[in-house]
């Protein structure tokens, strides 16, 4: 069987091109379809919240508007300024009267309270009392101090004695309001108490399973159908870790608990503050989606399935007729063993080895000409050949231009010093500047491009008859062809021009005359353009003298380890040397001849500059093998004058330590006698200027502040060790009188002698 046959593949294409819009479509419906249920759902959530809060407000409402009533009414209004002692017994029946009224309304108020702290009276459904003896006396003052004059609190049963029981809600709604209205200093309340749970009891189903809570402001559980929840703070339910942040009038939140997402959806009223809630998991609410995506799965399947059967029946009826060509270039039957390659690949493979021999020789024969003819232009160019060959040879290859004018450039690469490449890399930079040779030069105008030895060479022809027309092309062309080179390959690099020709039998005299203009660089330098016809100009050459004198010079500074001025007079050599010589050829016998004299001074000083014979041999190879005064000047600094120098300027240092420690042992051994730089030049055999040099240079002293200052430094040992007088030491250090010794000492000790001896003969 095929390991991955074309019918295969045609299948496999073609169910993937009918399953993936279904794919999509299928995905992109249940998406949408279950965004609209979830928007439907918390739309509904929202308005059932919204009707809730509606609901019970209108029985908190309906409380607050009857103790409204109350507070206002005439009975009210007199009972404030009252103290209900026992002639007021007719005024506390109708307040009573008014009391049970507010209670008859369907508003589930339990209890009524009136407090009147100026009268120190309380009155509720049990009856009236001193409000300084009732038990929650101070419960009720408490209230005093809220910042509201009406206020909804959620208040424990157990927090008041007096309190109506209930076990089954411990938990009541008290509104609290302050009276009198009219006036500022409040000394009054209306207290209605409602039970909690019976306004929980309005709390109905909604949409799903969602749970209701009502908060307060403090967000505490105001209402709930757990009456056991109510009176807790939010933070304490098992989907709530935390207080929650409701921001918006109304809104939806999302919250995780136990890795369950649930929207909470809420409404703060602006009534009394307290927060409606709706608390549904999204689970629940996703139980539609559900359905809808399990329903458009198999929609989904059923079309995939119908679309594959397809695919099937269309691509085996395609397939026959490539299946019967398939069989027919393989030379089979039908019911034979099929290839391991794939139907494309046996086609392919039959119309590749139509053309495969055929390419394949012509690559062989077109490599065989491109050698051999290179071969040729090699043998041409070194004048190995005669001119009844060069034509055949030329009619051979196919190459008959029809040049008036010819000319050789040759092209090298100046130094790889100061460049990123190594001279390995040499060979291969040829190539590339040969490559950038066949894409400057126009192929009507040049010959296949050679690398001969180190020169990339081009053969350039033209069809102009002046020389004057060719030579301006050849200098435009040269000049981009360095450029390109530079900037390309970042080398620097020079072109030698022959002298015009016009017969190919001229050929290997023109590349001589190419390489000898490149000759020049010793003199014109680097990265020049060198044309053979612009040497000489036919003016005869003049006589050249060899810099001795200069030499000369160089020599005694490299010995004297002045490394300044040694570098100055090489460069002034190189100048002399070498940018003044009239034939390039003379300058490889100045370089020989400079070499010879530093060896010879590294030889008579004793420098090991290498070993002899194989390495001086190779020095000399070196140097002749280089074109270019920079490379040139560098090398002797490197090689020869920089190592000479350094030895040069040890063995001096070393030899003027040597000759200031005499100088200063003969200070020390003579400072009582008159004793001179003379007299210690005369004892060493050296001039005394030359001593003065190095002793000023070794000590930073000269020799007079030395021989002063160990003077002093005796004299102050004398002063303190010995009873000589004043005059004595003077005489002693050869002081032509004691005033000078004093003076002298003063000026270093800033004390006299006396002063010196008086103050350390003791220590």
């Amino acid at each position: 069987m095929r390991r991955k046959s074309l019918l295969n593949k045609m299948i496999l294409f073609g169910s993937v091109i009918s399953i993936l819009p279904v794919v999509i479509i299928g995905l992109f419906s249940y998406i949408q379809s279950s965004k609209q249920v979830q928007e439907r759902v918390n739309q509904a959530e929202m308005q059932y919240v919204r009707q809730l809060n509606a609901n019970i407000e209108q029985v908190l409402k309906t409380v607050d508007h009857t103790l409204t009533n109350l507070a206002e009414s005439r009975v009210m209004e007199d009972a404030m300024y009252s103290v209900m002692s026992a002639p007021n017994f007719q005024l506390y029946n109708n307040l009573k009267s008014e009391i049970t009224h507010l209670q008859s309304f369907d508003t589930k108020v339990e209890d009524v309270i009136i407090v009147n702290k100026q009268r120190n009276w309380l009155i509720k459904n049990s009856g009236i009392k001193r409000l300084n003896e009732h038990p929650d006396e101070q419960a009720y003052l408490d209230k005093f101090e809220l910042t509201q004059n009406t206020s909804w609190l959620l208040v424990e049963k157990n927090s008041y004695k007096d309190a109506i029981s209930s076990r089954s809600c411990p938990y009541m709604i008290s509104l609290v309001k302050k009276l009198p209205n009219i006036t500022i200093n409040k000394y009054a309340l209306a207290i209605a108490n409602i039970p909690a749970c019976s306004i929980a009891e309005l709390i109905t189903d909604g949409e799903g399973q969602e749970e209701i809570i009502v908060l307060n402001e403090e967000q505490r559980i105001v209402l709930h159908k757990d009456s056991a929840m109510i009176g807790k703070p939010l933070s304490s339910h098992p989907i709530f870790e935390a207080k929650m942040s409701f921001d918006d009038t109304s809104g939806q939140l999302v919250t995780i608990h136990e890795s369950r997402p649930y929207t909470v959806t809420y409404y703060k009223s602006a009534f009394n503050g307290w927060i409606y809630m709706s608390v549904v998991s999204i689970d629940q609410l996703t139980e539609e989606s559900r359905q809808i995506g399990w329903l458009t799965l198999a929609i989904s399947l059923f079309i995939m399935i119908l679309s594959i059967l397809f695919v099937l029946l269309g691509t085996n009826k395609l397939y026959t007729p490539l299946k019967r060509l398939v069989k027919a270039i393989e030379g089979r039957d039908v019911g034979s063993e099929a290839s391991p390659r794939n139907e494309v690949q046996v086609i392919e493979d039959h119309i590749k080895h139509l053309f495969n021999s055929n390419s394949k020789l012509e690559n062989e024969v077109r490599s065989q000409v491109q050698q051999v003819s290179s071969l040729f232009f090699h043998r041409m160019l070194s004048g190995s050949l005669r001119d009844a060959e060069i034509h055949e040879k030329m009619n051979y290859f196919g190459f008959q231009p029809n040049w008036q004018q010819m000319a050789v450039l040759a092209i090298q690469v100046d130094t790889l010093e100061n460049t990123h490449y190594e001279s390995k890399d040499l060979e291969l930079l040829l190539f590339a500047v040969l490559n950038i040779s066949e894409e400057v030069v126009p192929m009507e105008n040049r010959l296949p491009v050679i690398l001969m030895d180190r020169s990339v060479v081009v053969v350039a022809g033209y069809e102009e008859e002046s020389w004057q027309q060719v030579e301006e092309q050849l200098y435009q062309l040269t000049e981009s062809l360095k450029d390109l080179i530079t900037r390309y390959l970042g080398l620097s690099t020079s072109i030698g021009i022959s002298a015009p020709f016009q017969e190919m039998k001229y050929a290997s005299r023109a590349y001589e005359e190419s390489l000898e203009a490149l000759t020049h660089r010793i003199r014109l330098g680097k990265g020049i353009i060198v044309p053979f016809s612009s040497l000489h100009s036919g003016k005869p050459s003049v006589g050249f003298e060899y810099p001795a004198r200069i030499e000369s010079d160089l020599i005694q500074a490299i010995k004297l380890a002045e490394q300044e001025e040694a570098l100055v007079l090489l460069r002034s050599w190189m100048s002399e040397a070498i940018n003044q010589i009239g034939l390039p050829d003379h300058y490889q016998l100045s370089l020989v001849r400079l070499l010879n004299r530093l060896l010879l001074l590294g030889q008579e000083a004793g420098i090991a500059l290498g070993k002899n014979g194989t390495y001086w041999m190779s020095l000399y190879e070196e140097v002749l093998a280089m074109h270019v005064s920079d490379e040139i000047e560098e090398w002797f600094k490197d090689k020869l004058i920089m190592p000479m120098l350094q030895q040069f300027a040890e063995r001096r240092h070393s030899q003027d330590q040597k000759l200031s420690e005499r100088i200063i042992d003969l200070i020390q051994n003579h400072y009582d006698f008159e004793f001179t730089l003379e007299d210690c030049a005369a004892r060493l055999h050296y001039n005394a200027s030359y001593l003065s040099s190095v002793f000023k240079k070794e000590t930073g002293h000269t020799f007079s502040e030395y021989l002063a200052s160990y003077r002093l430094h005796i004299a102050k040992q004398w002063l303190t060790e010995t009873d000589m007088t004043v005059k004595d030491i003077a005489d002693r250090l050869k002081y032509n009188n004691s005033h000078n010794f004093i003076r002298a000492f003063r000026k270093q000790e800033d004390m006299t002698p006396g002063q010196y001896r008086s103050q350390y003969s003791g220590k």
